[in-house]
């Protein structure tokens, strides 16, 4: 009896050792591991540091216009997507392709400036890291140096840790944004605007449809409100088919506006309104002239900056022709 009380005294002795060994395993254990996630979090803020301050430079070079300091920022299977403006297109194939594209880019501007328009974010994972950001640059341009324009601009960069380094492997340039700064550019941009449109008036006067088509985007929409070709024409092969038919009707056309145009600018869009009179003469009774009054309205979109022009054209995304009124002149 003696025995068997000594070997349960002994059994509960080690039962409680073994307990009290456990929990100190797993207190140990659990410091082990908290220690260890807060080295991990610890060692990822200051790859995001480390990772923004190289984001950061990257922007600086291009604003120094230096492809030699970019280069290095490269790994060797990078890829950069440039989106918008005369430069869009992906380059990958080797770091010299990518750096070839910004000295495109260089050769634009005579000199660049850039801000971060809110604090980027960075977030790190492992070997890999990604920098979302939106930044303005602002730019002078070579071919008119007076003036100061801006690019807003969807940044994103991927980056790999290679040794003690990151390198870029993909960076999405996107042009979200583009104007004048100085608001006796934003004058010179309505000035611009206002000479497009009356060269659109004056293409449809020539009946050179040609030089019309050219004045549209891919997908603009002519809105013909009145007469046989009352309706809505959506894309350029509709929009090429209408001006065919109108000039088809027409030996001859011409065209003034009873009052200037009323033209508004707005970050990438511009608006133009007007009442234009055209005066045609039949193309199957030369001896008829008519004249048709219009309601006209046109809405341009900036296309970006254009090197062989030294200028941002803007172009036709949505036009309203609307008869008002139209017959017969009247005979002197």
């Amino acid at each position: 009896m003696n025995k068997i009380l000594v070997s349960l005294v002994v059994v509960a002795v080690v039962a409680v050792a073994l307990a009290g060994l456990f929990g100190y395993s797993y207190m140990e254990y659990s410091k082990t591991a908290s220690s260890y996630s807060n080295l991990k979090t610890s060692y990822s803020n200051v790859q995001a540091s480390v990772v923004l301050d190289d984001a950061y430079a990257h922007w600086d070079y291009i604003a120094i216009e230096n492809a030699s300091l970019l280069a290095p920022q490269y790994a060797s299977n990078a890829t950069l997507h440039w989106i918008g403006g005369p430069l869009s297109g992906t380059y990958t194939g080797g770091v010299q392709n990518i750096t070839n594209t910004w000295d495109k880019f260089f050769a634009i501007w005579s000199a660049v400036w850039f801000y971060t328009i809110t604090p980027p974010s960075v977030s790190v994972s492992g070997n890999m890291a990604q920098v979302l950001s939106m930044n303005q640059f602002v730019l002078t341009p070579f071919s008119e140096p007076q003036q100061v324009q801006y690019l807003n601009i969807s940044y994103t960069l991927n980056y790999t840790k290679s040794g003690q380094n990151w390198l870029i492997t993909g960076e999405v340039w996107h042009i979200v944004g583009t104007g004048y700064i100085s608001l006796q550019e934003e004058s010179s941009l309505v000035n611009q605007v206002t000479a497009e449109a009356f060269e659109h008036w004056n293409n449809i006067a020539i009946e050179n449809n040609t030089s019309v088509m050219q004045e549209y985007l891919s997908n603009a929409t002519l809105n013909w409100v009145g007469g046989p070709l009352n309706g809505v024409y959506h894309g350029y092969a509709a929009i090429n088919e209408t001006w065919n038919k109108f000039f088809a009707l027409w030996s001859a056309v011409w065209f003034y506006t009873e009052q200037p145009p009323v033209v508004q600018v707005s970050g990438d869009m511009a608006h133009v309104q007007a009442t234009v009179q055209f005066v045609v003469q039949n193309a199957t009774n030369t001896s008829q002239f008519d004249y048709i009054n219009v309601s006209y309205s046109i809405t341009y979109l900036n296309t970006g900056f254009q090197q062989s022009s030294g200028q941002m054209p803007f172009m036709i995304y949505m036009e309203t022709f609307q008869i008002t009124g139209k017959g017969p002149l009247s005979k002197v």
